[in-house]
């Protein structure tokens, strides 16, 4: 979890010029697209309202 908060902040950091850190960012935006969208799918027509739990 520590290595995954490395890369991240890593990823994000003002600093970072190089092709492999701009490389790295488009890949974590990609895979948090990804992510966002699975979850979406995987909950279509469910009832998530504050009831439901």
């Amino acid at each position: 979890m520590t290595t995954l908060a490395k890369v991240i902040s890593k990823a994000f950091s003002d600093s970072s010029t190089e092709i492999a850190d701009a490389l790295l960012k488009h890949l974590l935006l990609f895979y948090a697209a990804v992510l966002l969208v699975a979850a979406m799918a995987l909950t279509y027509g469910m009832d998530l309202s504050p009831g439901l739990f």
